[in-house]
């Protein structure tokens, strides 16, 4: 008998209320023609790659630790292989810094001599570090890759981050024991932080074995969470930082907010969103932050991608899957768009209450929760933090990848249920219906507790959920233009000068449409659209299933896929020159 889901949703005592002192995907609706853009999704802190089963690579502490050339397997990429651009994504992930020093540090915080250092498998932007000291004790230390963003920042932010979420709001995540603060030397040669290893088991050992109940109940010690996390006012659009440790940072929480002698050690600072630092976009001088209002933050995102196009182009950008501009015209016509986007933008924000600055974790999946040993509905600890920061909380707020799927979803107050006629379905689709109902279930479970529990977070899904309305989608590509192409940007905002007056109505505005687009104009572009669509779609399908989203395989499966790629790189050549030539028309 399955559990009830609206005599659960009215539960008032679920938890105690305490008040704190599209890697989804996202269909951007051209018509017919949808797109699939796949959000980056930060791999978990310890692991969380393909490959995490690898062997992990030790090294006895005390042999001979002066032969710094021995460690090479700690600063090299380990976990895996790529079938392009090899060298340059192994670049992104090569750290060398001084072995010994690292375990010295970590025997002073153990008052311990260290015996074993053990490298875990990696993630996408760090290495990790298990170090077993003489006394037993065991230190987790992290080093970011340079494609983790500024070194510096990173490593600060994510401290403070996890300060003032352990320390302020009561969310359990690692502790902290030391990081390279730039106020101290650093004999490392490389920022780093050392953590305790998290209680409890990761929610994927155990999630299989839960019953549908436990998941409930572990969406109900979630909900909580995000509620602590959106109910703080945050005053700016950034990232967290230590007082002592950001020169261009101010107050956390919003000044009409009381402050207490804890949050005043914080600050909001700039950025680090990877999206301003991927892929060389360290080396340009854009604004990133902080920023006091959602306008001024999304006009950085497309003054970025202005920057992007105009001074790195698609020849430095190793995620470019298109080309976007072969010619200075090509170019010029794409920071035009952009331009056009600037300019609605101060009349098609959503309501002003989903505006304000939040801070929510990115990837809320299997790998990054861990749960008490004996109770799977308590969360022990979050983890993989690095890089969040706060941002409008209509960007922020959608489903958590543990409760997320693809299945058609019945937003708002509609149950899911077996379809009319699974009576008369063989038996392995009534299997798969049933799946799709567990999976549906949960999705709505944790949508009514955040409903009665959370209601701004909601309240911000419910504005972004109009999928009649192109600027439900454009806040989202906008910031991803420079890789995706301008064909994406340039049909939503013909849709917004067509759909102008409805949006203008939805926001009790009548102000004039500040960008226009001829017949002519428009019918080329939608021819445009649909050979793009068609082409790109056909071409991300193939790349995909040959060497998925950034070509990473493991070690096993390198043989085997490089003889696929191998097969299918020159069909592959076709379709990008097909893409090509439709950008240039």
């Amino acid at each position: 008998m399955r559990i009830p889901l609206w005599s659960w949703a009215q539960t008032a005592n679920w938890f105690e209320l305490s008040k704190p002192a599209i890697s989804t995907g996202l269909w951007i609706g051209l018509r017919h023609h949808a797109l699939l853009q796949v959000d980056k999704a930060c791999a978990p802190v310890w692991g969380g790659r393909p490959g995490r089963d690898l062997r992990p690579l030790k090294q006895n502490c005390s042999a001979n630790l002066e032969r710094i050339e021995s460690n090479n397997h700690f600063f090299c990429y380990t976990s895996g292989r790529w079938l392009y651009n090899e060298p340059l994504q192994l670049k992104k992930r090569y750290v060398r810094f001084n072995v010994p020093a690292l375990q010295q540090i970590a025997g002073r915080i153990a008052s311990s001599r260290c015996v074993e250092m053990t490298k875990i498998p990696e993630g996408l932007y760090n290495k990790v570090f298990s170090l077993r000291m003489e006394n037993g004790r065991e230190i987790l230390a992290r080093i970011p890759n340079p494609n983790a963003g500024h070194p510096q920042r990173v490593v600060a932010s994510e401290v403070a981050t996890l300060d003032f979420l352990r320390n302020v709001l009561d969310i359990p995540v690692p502790r902290v024991l030391s990081w390279s603060s730039p106020s101290q030397p650093n004999p490392v040669g490389a920022e780093y932080i050392f953590m305790e290893r998290v209680k409890g088991r990761q929610l994927s050992e155990v999630w299989g074995a839960m019953s549908e109940a436990q998941h409930f109940g572990l969406v109900k010690s979630l909900v909580e969470i995000e509620q602590k996390l959106v109910d703080v006012k945050f005053a700016l659009h950034g990232s967290l930082y230590y007082k002592s440790t950001c020169y261009r940072g101010r107050n956390v929480v919003d000044p009409t907010e009381p402050a207490n002698e804890v949050t005043s050690d914080f600050v909001i600072g700039p950025t680090t969103q990877r999206s301003f630092w991927e892929d060389e976009k360290g080396e340009l001088d854009i604004d990133r932050g902080p920023w006091g209002t959602a306008q001024e933050y999304l006009s950085s995102v497309a003054n970025r991608e202005i920057a992007v196009i105009q001074n790195l182009g698609p020849s430095r950008s190793s995620n470019t899957s298109v080309v976007l501009g072969k010619t200075q015209q090509g170019r010029d016509e794409h920071v035009h768009l952009l331009e056009q986007f600037l300019r609605v933008l101060p009349h098609i924000l959503p309501p002003q209450e989903t505006l304000r600055p939040a801070l929510l974790h990115h990837d809320l999946h299997s790998d990054n929760i861990f749960v008490d040993s004996s109770d799977p509905t308590k969360i022990s600890s979050i983890i993989d933090w690095q890089a969040v920061y706060t941002a409008p909380l209509f960007l922020q707020a959608k489903f958590p990848s543990i409760f997320d799927c693809d299945d058609p979803y019945p937003w708002g107050a509609v149950q899911p249920k077996l379809p009319k006629d699974f009576d008369t379905l063989s038996q392995s689709e009534k299997e798969l219906a049933e799946d799709t109902l567990v999976r549906l279930r949960l999705k709505k479970f944790y949508e009514l507790a955040s409903r009665k529990f959370n209601q701004p977070l909601v309240m911000a899904m419910d504005a972004m959920r109009n999928d009649d309305d192109p600027t439900t989608f454009i806040f989202h590509i906008v910031g991803q233009s420079s890789q995706d192409g301008p064909v994406p940007l340039k049909e939503l905002l013909i849709q917004i000068y067509e759909k102008w007056d409805q949006i203008m109505e939805r926001r009790g505005l009548a102000t004039p449409c500040p960008i226009s687009f001829s017949k002519d104009e428009i019918d080329k572009s939608r021819q445009q659209v649909k050979e793009w669509a068609d082409a790109y779609g056909e071409f991300e399908s193939l790349r995909t299933d040959i060497v998925g989203k950034d070509g990473w395989v493991s070690h096993e499966e390198y043989g085997e896929a490089m003889r696929r790629w191998d097969n299918n790189r020159a069909t592959l050549e076709i379709l990008q020159e097909r893409l090509d030539k439709l950008l240039l028309q």
